[in-house]
């Protein structure tokens, strides 16, 4: 399990590692100088004031059109294409007229089309990029050679760019969901750590209830068996403690027979007959402790609850699945109803219920719980796996 102090001791990021997750536009504005610093410097070896201003011109609005898809929406819009396709006008007016530099001027807006385009359709416009400089360069110079050439540096270009944007936004859609995966692993533990303190408080102080009870009734003619309950209740108390100490330390386990076994001296404690009929041989560690919890919520409810005489515990093992039903004779009404009213509806259900079919759940099972002819019924039913070995 990671810890506060594992996080604190994982090596720390290399310094220039926020490059990864923040390049900004400087990889793509790189290409500006590299690609029109030889027609800029024709130009002014020339003297030619307008093809000076013409090149600048050109540097400026590439500039601003892959500097734009880094705003604050940091995806490319109507506006970016908009102003792509000004530089397209703009390169198409530059080659018309000087009819040079066609070997810089595709790698250019491929890389401006990788950033400015929206992405269902990027690749497909630098696709068109390059295969439209390979075309001019190879019919102005007749050079397979320097078609070719043109046509990869437009494609490495625009596919380099473009690449580097998606791995940096699934990086950052990566770090987003791990920042939900540790927010649902917070709340999945409070809700484990509150349904394991309410199960577990819930079942022994119903229990030392039921034996605080018994002993005032027998205090004034057997004082030796209302101590011996006074005892059973302080050991209780003693082990609910424990139990409560194991469930912050995330190391609380739950047995089927020992539940059975619990299940059944407090019951009769509590003066209610008890039946438990259970299967031989072993289930799997995760459904066995399901159904021990679903043994010992469902002896809560009834301690709780019910104005019982009988209860009947039955645990079976059919075709991929365990079964456990805990039904009892508590009548419908007074505390019975009260009971049978609020865990009969999922959505309505108390806590402990509730509590109770999220645990079945998660191990893949379904749990019912209702009212009958005759009295309660629970019933959850688990899947197991098909090695049953421990």
């Amino acid at each position: 399990m990671t810890t506060i102090d594992d996080l604190d001791a994982s090596p720390s990021p290399p310094p220039m590692a926020w490059l990864a997750y923040r390049p900004g536009p400087w990889l793509s504005l790189i290409a500006a100088p590299v690609l029109l610093v030889a027609p800029l410097v024709a130009a002014l070896a020339a003297a030619d004031w307008a093809r000076v201003a013409a090149v600048l011109l050109l540097g400026g609005v590439f500039g601003l059109t892959v500097t734009l898809p880094f705003g604050s929406r940091r995806r490319p819009t109507v506006a970016t294409e908009l102003l792509f396709v000004a530089l397209l006008l703009l390169c198409s007016g530059y080659l018309v007229l000087w009819r040079t530099g066609q070997a810089l001027l595709f790698p250019l807006l491929a890389v401006a089309a990788s950033l400015a385009i929206r992405r269902r359709w990027a690749m497909g416009v630098v696709g068109a990029v390059s295969v439209s400089g390979a075309l001019a360069v190879g019919f102005e110079t007749g050079s397979l050679e320097a078609a070719v050439l043109v046509g990869f540096a437009a494609f490495a270009g625009g596919a380099g760019n473009y690449l580097v944007q998606y791995y940096v936004a699934l990086a950052r859609e990566l770090d987003r969901t791990r920042e939900r995966l540790a927010v649902a692993a917070v709340g999945e533990e409070r809700l484990r750590f509150s349904r394991d303190l309410h199960d577990l408080l819930g079942h022994s102080l119903s229990v030392i209830a039921v034996k605080s009870e018994a002993a005032r009734r027998l205090m004034p003619r057997d004082p030796d068996a209302a101590a011996e309950h006074v005892a059973e209740v302080e050991g209780i108390a003693r082990e609910a403690l424990s139990e409560v100490r194991s469930v912050v330390a995330g190391a609380r386990s739950v047995s089927l027979a020992e539940e059975l076994a619990n299940a059944r001296r407090t019951l009769e404690d509590a003066g209610v007959a008890t039946s438990v009929s259970v299967p031989d041989g072993s289930l799997p560690i995760t459904v066995d402790a399901v159904l021990g919890w679903v043994v010992r919520e469902g002896v809560t409810n009834v301690l709780r609850h019910s104005d019982a005489h009988h209860c009947a515990i039955e645990v079976t093992v059919q075709a991929g699945g365990a079964r456990v039903e805990i039904a009892d004779d508590g009548p419908v009404t007074g505390r019975g109803a009260a009971a049978e009213a609020s865990v009969s509806d999922g959505s309505r259900g108390g806590r402990g219920l509730e509590g109770l079919r999220e645990r079945v759940a998660a191990a893949g099972g379904e749990l019912r719980a209702g009212p009958t002819p005759s009295g309660f019924r629970l019933t959850a039913v688990v899947p197991v796996p098909e090695d049953r070995g421990r």
